[in-house]
């Protein structure tokens, strides 16, 4: 099974070994790994949605449901009956980025991102682990004591 850079997929991650403020709810994640890394194994990397649109701080990007495409064979109700969630308006909770095993996702995937909201995702994330380090400063010049 292929799995793309901007899919969102659904995610189990009640058994997740979940410690403080992490994300301990089943929910979306956009998959951010790169489409080639992902066909290398059995792990991707994923940003988990949140529909509580004042989820503020950290590197949080809001995403429009119109920067959203739903997958038509997204199923309507779970094997047991109860409905499933659809993709809404939702923010990126880009600080709870997390390697996930493919096997966590539902398979089919409930949509993806558009090519512009990978983008901006892309963005907040280089955001995120940008350091004083990785910006280009000139050399220091040593001083010439007199």
């Amino acid at each position: 099974m292929a799995i793309l850079q901007g899919e969102i997929y659904w995610v189990h991650a009640k058994d997740l070994d979940i410690k403080g403020s992490e994300q301990k709810k089943n929910r979306p994640y956009v998959i951010v790994s790169d489409s080639r890394v992902n066909a290398l194994g059995q792990n991707v990397v994923g940003v988990p949605l949140t529909t509580v649109l004042t989820a503020g701080g950290g590197r949080r990007i809001k995403v429009p449901l119109e920067m959203m495409v739903t997958n038509s064979t997204w199923p309507e109700t779970w094997p047991d009956g109860t409905l499933r969630r659809k993709l809404e308006t939702s923010i990126a909770l880009v600080d709870h980025i997390r390697v996930l095993d493919i096997t966590r996702l539902t398979i089919p995937k409930m949509g993806q991102l558009s090519s512009m909201a990978v983008v901006g995702l892309e963005l907040a994330l280089h955001k995120l682990f940008e350091s004083p380090r990785n910006y280009l400063v000139p050399p220091l010049r040593p001083k010439t004591i007199q």
